[in-house]
């Protein structure tokens, strides 16, 4: 018990160090040298062991493997992780799930340009051992991690391992492995060079539409992360654990930013679109509206029967007052008639910023009082200029 803890301990210290500085170095290829083939009869001698369930054996050859000078070009993390499993060393393979999963999120890792990058070497072989661990150990869906997950946490030694893969499985609920399997079965036609390729070990990971739903799914995370750190103040995995609570807290922040953006928006600007129609006498207006920062452009078409008015006007609006749900706007212009007016407006609904794209929209209600002077319709007994109070009811919808 003393040795696997000690070796737990190492496993997490290089996290640590991972974390702290990018220093997981690209090796050399070694396409079809002498090293590579005696390396590649280590792996034979792997696969025969793994498959005949001699445990000695089979992490004899691992260590021989990992010491070879090589690293994941001799036997990758991925490869480790399914033996580990493959072998029900639970507490083994949680060790080195977490050891992986926070080398990716602090990209730990080195790219062939020497910059901190999340992509992780892969051996640089396309053998049987390959086939047969991905044949066995399936970990490139999600139902496929979290069924490896429930494997680790019921087979776990500890309760504090027990607590923190049930608390892997919600924190990594949408996330799987990358794994090239043989060259056949990777981009047709193009296959990777193994000896040099380099790819994300995770994939997903992201929330989901139910996830934003819920407006306190970052604190519920946050509290779980913390109550474990609470829990087990001296656990190896609580680098683990901070650093997923700074990506939960920096998550909300972006999400409450992306739900409420629309505060960053008022008196800033946008187009939009406007139907008016007088309950008094039927007149209606059409309007497209421009606004930048508090300054609104409206081009009028409408039809008013007191009026000489079927036609374009222009008008220039001041936008007064805005909030979630209102806004107050005052405007002049028009020819004939003159205009000016105070328009109200209500707000029911606003879309979410777009996450492809950061545009938002939004209906509004509207109503508007307006002053009119002009010349009377032509079916009046006069053309006269006069002046009218009139009342719009309306309707908008606009884009920020």
């Amino acid at each position: 018990m003393r040795m696997r803890n000690c070796l737990l301990f190492v496993l997490l210290l290089n996290v640590v160090v991972f974390a702290n500085d990018c220093n997981i170095r690209l090796l050399p290829a070694f396409t079809d040298s002498p090293e590579k083939q005696t390396l590649a009869n280590v792996r034979d001698s792997l696969l025969s062991s793994l498959q005949a369930q001699d445990s000695s054996e089979v992490f004899r050859y691992v260590s021989v493997l990992k010491n070879s000078g090589y690293g994941e070009r001799a036997l990758d993390n991925y490869e480790l992780l399914q033996i580990y499993l493959m072998m029900n060393q639970y507490d083994s393979a949680l060790v080195t799930l977490v050891r992986e999963h926070f080398r990716y999120i602090n990209e730990s890792y080195d790219n062939e340009s020497g910059v901190c990058s999340n992509r992780a070497p892969y051996s640089a072989f396309d053998d049987e051992l390959i086939a047969y661990a991905n044949r066995t150990i399936h970990l490139t869906t999600e139902a496929d991690f979290q069924k490896q997950l429930d494997r680790i946490s019921d087979g776990a030694t500890t309760q504090e391992y027990k607590d923190f893969t049930n608390l892997l499985k919600i924190i990594l609920k949408n996330t799987r492995f990358n794994h090239i399997s043989k060259r056949s079965d990777y981009y047709a036609g193009r296959p990777p060079n193994r000896d040099s390729f380099q790819q994300a070990r995770f994939d997903g990971g992201s929330y989901t539409k139910e996830d934003f739903n819920d407006s306190h799914v970052f604190d519920s995370l946050i509290e779980k992360l913390i109550a474990f750190k609470n829990k087990y103040p001296e656990s190896e995995f609580n680098p683990w654990i901070m650093k997923q609570v700074e990506l939960k807290k920096d998550d909300r922040e972006s999400d409450l930013k992306k739900r409420h953006y629309y505060y960053e928006f008022f008196y800033t600007g946008g187009i939009g679109g406007e139907f008016f129609i007088s309950p008094l006498n039927g007149s209606y207006e059409w309007n497209v509206v421009l606004q930048i920062k508090r300054f609104i452009l409206t081009a009028n078409y409408g039809r008013d029967d007191d009026f000489i008015y079927d036609g374009w006007n222009f008008l220039l609006g001041v936008d007064v007052f805005e909030n979630r749900f209102f806004k107050i706007v005052s405007f002049v212009g028009g020819s004939n008639p003159l205009m000016a007016g105070m328009q109200f407006e209500f707000r029911p609904w606003i879309s979410e910023l777009g996450r492809e794209v950061p545009i938002g929209s939004y209906l509004s209600i509207k109503a508007k009082y307006v002053f009119k002077y002009g010349e009377k319709d032509r079916k009046a007994d006069d053309n006269e200029k006069h002046s009218k109070h009139k009342f719009y009811l309306g309707v908008g919808f606009h884009i920020w």
